[in-house]
């Protein structure tokens, strides 16, 4: 498993700390409710993590199509 994968794991961590968090934080956040702001932070991010672990494996097909097998 590459190391890119354990990228994986931050929005699982974010979704859990968000309540934590909110008991520390100010109760709004550019005018909206803090885990609002919290879990659309994290919904964006979660889709750049992914796009980032999609790049850092790279195509997982390409050795079979290096040896001819165009299907």
């Amino acid at each position: 498993m590459k190391s890119a994968k354990w990228l994986a794991a931050l929005p699982v961590a974010a979704f859990f700390s968000g309540g934590w968090l909110s008991s520390v934080a100010p109760t709004f956040v550019l005018g909206m409710p803090f885990l609002m702001v919290w879990n659309v932070s994290w919904l964006v991010l979660t889709s750049l993590i992914m796009v980032v672990i999609d790049r850092a494996e790279g195509d997982l097909d390409a050795p079979t199509a290096a040896n001819g097998d165009a299907r």
